[in-house]
């Protein structure tokens, strides 16, 4: 009798361990994945606002490389990309983007994007150093026309 007992005994204690041992294995798979969750989103956030950075950039050197540019429409694209770049960065890229902006600090695009790298990255130090990056400037326009016959 104590041996059924014992096997009984036993044969609860497993279904009770084994229902213990599942809920800690769910709980654990969840947490796993609200972190991958929390680091693609961050992941996103960061490809977001890299973007913006360089749409931003791209639209302030524009009149540089084009003569026919409507001035008015490429301000009003400018101040557009520009507020929606203003929303999704942080404190620090924001003081060091503005200035440069609006032409008040000594610090050109590559500074900017070496700085937005480093933020975005979390990097301690800039991996990459301005004058490592390329610039194809604006080529002056030729005067090609031709006589006509």
């Amino acid at each position: 009798m104590d041996i059924i007992l014992g096997f009984i005994g036993a044969l609860i204690g497993t279904g009770v361990g084994a229902s213990i041992a599942k809920l800690y294995i769910d709980h654990r798979f969840q947490v796993e994945r609200e972190r991958q969750k929390e680091r693609r989103l961050k992941a996103e956030k960061q490809r977001e606002a890299s973007a913006a950075i360089a749409e931003l950039l791209g639209e302030w050197i524009k009149p540089h490389y084009f003569d026919n540019v409507d001035k008015n429409q490429q301000l009003w694209v400018i101040q557009t990309t520009y507020w929606k770049t203003i929303l999704m960065l942080d404190k620090e890229l924001l003081d060091d983007l503005l200035p440069l902006l609006a032409h008040k600090q000594d610090l050109n695009r590559n500074d900017i994007i070496v700085k937005a790298r480093q933020i975005l990255l979390g990097l301690e130090e800039p991996d990459i150093s301005p004058s490592q990056l390329n610039n194809w400037f604006a080529k002056p326009q030729k005067n090609t026309t031709r006589d006509a016959r």
